[in-house]
């Protein structure tokens, strides 16, 4: 049986509604004996306007402009969402669940653990199958525009910037920017407001400068072309653990340009100093050496290109907020 719901949000600094008045309905119907949510290809910003009985807290009332947050707790097995308004971050809060899902053509199938994340582009629907569990998760919207303005700001021509679907990935960066979100849905205070909004600037960076197509990445001013930016990057992943030979001279080097040209460049490119994405790079090595081997912390810290132990810890512990034996004890 069909039956039509009328809801109606509020518009608030970037999330403007398409209208005032949005109508949504809902068709139960039975798939290999579970029960399965059918929802009509109505393009929403919010999954808040879809699944209001699953939303546990939302920062609709507290005036964030920049960003919308949602915890919701879900509970049937299987359901549809339609294209999406605003990009999407889901944040697992827990318990892991088995996972089949499709975003826009891409097909996925994993099991979610807490902490990991998916990245929904706006304009993709959702086709999303799980075990019989609840699932728990935390929901960041991000306006299209939003992300324009801050691409902008750090010399992105937005136009070229496609955002790829992520599912179940580990982002400690995203993932710290969640949780500390996720405190703030408890705190209506004009601090807290102001401080969201100063995450939802960073988590928009983290987009644009990690989760972007990077053959369609350039630059309003200044920038690497892209066959020689990949190139560029492709050096530096096969040598991170050649402290000299992955050197800001040698990848300049290896695309032929001058030191000072491609280092201007670069971070012109990828909104962050060569040096800086190095150091990800070399961070994001020495977790999958920690979570995948039981080899010695000091070997790690050579095989992903560190001088010293006591090197590794320090910058480690600056990027992780945590030790390397910590984050291991963790796992």
């Amino acid at each position: 049986m069909n039956s039509a719901a009328t809801v109606r949000s509020e518009p608030s600094g970037y999330f403007q509604q398409s209208g005032a008045i949005r109508s949504v309905t809902e068709r139960t119907v039975k798939f290999g004996g579970r029960q399965r949510l059918a929802i009509p290809p109505t393009v929403v910003s919010d999954l808040s306007l879809i699944y209001p009985e699953a939303v546990v807290a939302s920062s609709q009332p507290l005036g964030w402009q920049n960003l919308r947050a949602l915890e919701m707790r879900q509970t049937i097995s299987e359901w549809t969402i339609p294209p999406l308004e605003n990009h999407c971050i889901v944040v697992q809060l827990g318990p892991s669940v088995d996972v089949t899902a499709r975003i826009g053509d891409e097909n996925f199938e994993q099991s979610l653990e807490p902490g990991t994340i998916t990245i929904v582009p706006a304009g993709l629907s959702v086709d999303w199958q799980q075990e019989d569990t609840t699932s728990h998760t935390l929901h960041l919207y991000l306006d299209p525009q939003f992300l324009r303005t801050t691409a902008e700001s750090i010399d992105v021509d937005y136009s070229q910037v496609s955002i790829a679907p992520q599912f179940g990935i580990r982002d400690e960066h995203i993932h710290h920017i969640g949780m500390s979100l996720h405190h703030e849905l408890k705190d209506s205070n004009v601090i807290g407001r102001l401080y969201a909004d100063s995450l939802a600037k960073v988590l928009a960076m983290q987009l644009v400068r990690r989760y972007s197509y990077l053959k369609d990445l350039q630059t309003s001013r200044g920038g690497m072309a892209p066959r020689k930016l990949r190139k560029a990057i492709e050096f530096i992943n096969d040598n991170l653990d050649q402290e000299e030979t992955v050197s800001l001279s040698g990848v300049a080097a290896a695309v032929q340009m001058s030191y000072f040209h491609f280092s201007r460049a670069f971070k012109q490119s990828m909104g962050i100093s060569p040096n800086a994405y190095m150091t990800e790079q070399r961070i994001g090595r020495a977790k999958k050496l920690l979570s995948d081997t039981d080899l010695p912390i000091a070997d790690i810290a050579l095989r992903a290109g560190f001088a010293s132990q006591s090197h590794f810890t320090t910058t480690f512990r600056k990027l992780v907020w945590t030790t390397p034996k910590a984050f291991r004890n963790k796992l």
